[in-house]
């Protein structure tokens, strides 16, 4: 063991040193290959009086260059895990420079971060965390597991990824008692904010369109000019039509937008490849830009992710918003910014000879700097507040809950109060492999069939579902069986999910895959006779892009530089667009779907299923800012019912309801904040809270109402998620609109139910 005292100190102040007794050492440095573990004998002696015993050290996973981070860190005192309970220097959820929010834990596993040393991570661009938080640096109370004498402590590599799991400075120090993080708020007091829907939903501005391509709009606040420019193969950017293309502009202006239609027409004999870009220029107006619903930190900063295709800029007077919105430009956009602009963009655009493509995208100007503002304007433009019936919960059928008693069954389905429970069909596995593909329909499902109508007699109402994912195959001779549906990837090899045997397909109606995956449908639905379809990530399978034949006739890779083409490419979505929205519409036709992602095609957006985004990252929500606003559990953090409650709140922070992931995990007890949730039809999204026809859900206090006279049921739940029963909250009346005054503490929340 390395007597470690010097390189220790570092981590305690020189005021602390004076004051407290010195840490002791438990070592320098440490490597742990995947898979492995290292045990230490630290011999501690009782914390001094009124202090308490903290754990310091320093993980990382072991990369040439900084690259997120994993759940890869277990530490074990004297045989017990410690937690996210015990940590101390920073909380759980951290935002960063990059907008994306980051859990420092999951249960009793750490996040550590993929870099070649502890300190690269806090001065990462995109990865680093705000308000000084160290990515690297944990600090976790240990008072009540130490003893005094020689105490056990074990260091596990529990991720699957192959990079060494390496530890540094470790230590255990003496000091002041800390709080678990900080003493939450309680409620307050004095006056409250008022929240209601706005009732007109029109922006008053102005449009011009003077030459080369701008388009000025003017609100009574700001005025801003969005400049549009096109590639051409001669490495210029153009405005406007030439010897390449013609560029046919028509405008429309709506309530709260200037929706674009860009006709661009191919006049060469080639396939011609044609970036565009979109700018509002803003100069030192500029102050905020959310690119895809995520505050960058940073000046410059580019994302391409198709699920919420737009960039918010706030500015010194009133906001802009720029949206792609036809299925090649979404499938294809560019989101980003860059010093006093902010922009949209397709960088994959390639046209055959002679054919033409109209880019459709919208300008939304707001009166303030506000990108909820925003969002809900470009909500009402994508026709996106439909009706969310219920919830839903994943429950598995297997041995583990064949062993079930009836009232186990009802009580799960109930406390979670899901309208949808969905299973899957997938024992016995083949090969050991989780079961994708259409060895589905080789498996017996009388079981399955009959635990379905069990959960149905238990709870009248509840809605079944099986598992369903149409791009993932597994058996061995799927490659040669399916050799024209094959996802190839730019060196010719066929794509998978991470592991070789998770081989990735697309459906077409005229390929192999197509009609032989859709046989997994009339299996759920004929044999196992469930209600409906939860469809698992039904836009694309990790690959967006398919490097082979048949040609989706408007995609490719263009060298950014010269701005020719380099390669063909097919986007994955739209080459299965026609199938999955055919299939949708069968579905549809017996029962609900549920899917996992939104959709990015209109035609199938416009049938309206709800569907959810995972929450692994919390700022995933983002991505369900245009479509049904759910945000699915989060099923690396939530090992208990407060944890569940947590993402709930965590979760209104970016205007979404829930729906349950973990299942035998997270066994409810009680009723939960889910049991007023639905139905939910959306009517504004807000950070802290959101506005349905049916129903306010708040973790924020202020006085909320629809604006008019309509009566409330309100619904308390405290920090741990219970129900809190006569709760004040008050109805009142303001200016002929009735309101609930609520003032919550940190961390609770309400439920406000129309009557």
């Amino acid at each position: 063991m390395n007597r470690l005292v010097i390189a220790a100190l570092v981590l305690v102040s020189a005021v602390a040193l004076a004051t407290e007794r010195l840490p002791i050492g438990v070592f320098d440095d440490a490597t742990i290959p995947r898979g492995e573990r290292r045990a230490f004998d630290v011999d501690l002696a009782a914390p001094p009086e009124g202090k308490e015993a903290v754990l310091v050290l320093k993980a990382r996973l072991d990369t040439p260059q900084v690259a997120g981070y994993n759940n890869a860190l277990r530490i074990t005192l004297n045989g017990t895990a410690l937690d996210a309970d015990r940590l101390l220097n920073k909380p759980l959820r951290v935002k960063s420079r990059g907008g994306n929010v980051y859990s420092m834990v999951a249960g009793d596993l750490f996040s550590t971060f993929y870099c070649p040393d502890f300190e690269s991570p806090d001065s990462d661009p995109h990865y680093g965390l705000l308000e000084g938080y160290k990515a690297c640096l944990f600090e976790l109370r240990i008072t009540d597991l130490a003893k005094e004498g020689k105490n056990a402590l074990l260091f596990e590599h529990v991720s699957t990824v192959e990079n060494p799991l390496v530890l540094g400075d470790c230590a255990v120090v003496f000091r002041e008692p800390t709080a678990a993080w900080r003493a939450k708020a309680g409620p307050p007091e004095g006056p409250l904010p008022v929240y209601e829907p706005d009732a007109k939903n029109e922006t008053a501005f102005a449009v011009g369109e003077p030459a080369d391509g701008k388009i000025e709009v003017k609100t009574e606040a700001m005025g801003v000019v969005v400049q549009s420019a096109f590639s051409t193969p001669a490495g210029e950017w153009v405005h406007g039509s030439n010897a390449y293309f013609r560029l046919e502009r028509r405008t429309e202006r709506n309530a709260e937008s200037v929706v674009v239609y860009d006709t661009l027409t191919n006049l060469t004999t080639d396939n011609l490849p044609i970036m565009h870009r979109h700018e509002a220029v803003l100069g030192d107006r500029l102050e905020k830009v959310w690119i895809g619903g995520l505050e960058q930190a940073s000046a410059s900063a580019s994302i391409s992710e198709s699920s919420n295709p737009t960039t918010y800029a706030e500015a010194d007077a009133g906001g802009v918003g720029l949206i792609s919105l036809d299925d090649v430009f979404r499938v294809h956009v560019r989101k980003y910014c860059a010093p006093g602009i902010a922009g949209i963009g397709d960088n994959n655009l390639v046209l055959r000879p002679g054919a033409s493509y109209t880019a459709e995208w919208a300008i939304v100007p707001t009166r303030h700097g506000d990108y909820w503002e925003f969002l809900n304007a470009a909500r009402r433009l994508a026709d996106a507040n439909f009706t969310i019936p219920g919830g839903f919960a994943f429950l598995r059928t297997e041995p583990i809950t064949d062993k079930w008693t009836d009232e186990q069954f009802s009580n799960f389905i109930r406390f979670k109060d899901a309208y949808y429970v969905c299973a899957s069909v997938e024992y016995p596995r083949y090969k050991g492999y989780y079961t994708h593909g259409v060895y589905c329909q080789q498996l017996p499902v009388d079981q399955i069939a009959q635990m379905l109508e069990r959960w149905k007699r238990l709870v009248p109402g509840t809605r079944t579902m099986i598992y369903f994912h149409n791009f993932i195959d597994i058996l061995d001779d799927s490659p040669e069986r399916f050799a024209d549906a094959r996802v190839l990837l730019a060196d010719g090899k066929q794509a998978d999910y991470g592991e070789p045997w998770d081989r990735i397909f697309f459906p077409t109606e005229t390929n192999s895959y197509g009609p032989e995956i859709a046989k997994n449908v009339d299996q759920i639905l004929d044999q196992i006779k469930a209600d409906g379809v939860y469809w698992d990530e039904h836009e694309y399978s990790r690959w967006n892009y398919h490097y082979g034949e048949p040609w989706d006739g408007v995609s490719g890779d263009i060298d950014s530089t010269t701005m020719k083409l380099v390669r063909l490419k097919s986007s994955v979505t739209l080459l299965s667009a026609p199938w999955r929205l055919a299939l949708a519409k069968k579905i549809l036709a017996r029962g609900p779907i549920v899917g996992n992602g939104v959709p990015f095609t209109r035609e199938l957006a416009a049938l309206k299923f709800p569907c959810f985004v995972e929450t692994g990252s919390i700022t995933n929500c983002t991505q369900a800012h245009l479509y049904s606003p759910i945000a699915l559990g989060d099923h690396l953090t939530e090992r208990s019912e407060k944890d569940a409650y947590g993402t709930m709140l965590a979760a209104l922070d970016y205007g979404c309801v829930y729906h349950w992931y973990n299942d035998v995990t997270v066994i409810p007890t009680h009723v939960a904040f889910t049991h007023y949730m639905y139905p939910f039809t959306p009517v504004e999204l807000h950070g802290g809270y959101v506005v349905g026809r049916e129903r306010i859900l708040t973790k924020v206090s202020g006085l909320f109402g629809w604006g008019d006279r309509s009566a409330h049921e309100t619904h308390v739940f405290n920090d741990t998620g219970c129900e809190v029963a006569s709760y004040p909250a008050p109805l009142v009346e303001k200016d002929g609109k009735t309101y609930t005054e609520l003032r919550l503490p940190e961390d609770w929340a309400a439920a406000i139910v129309r009557r």
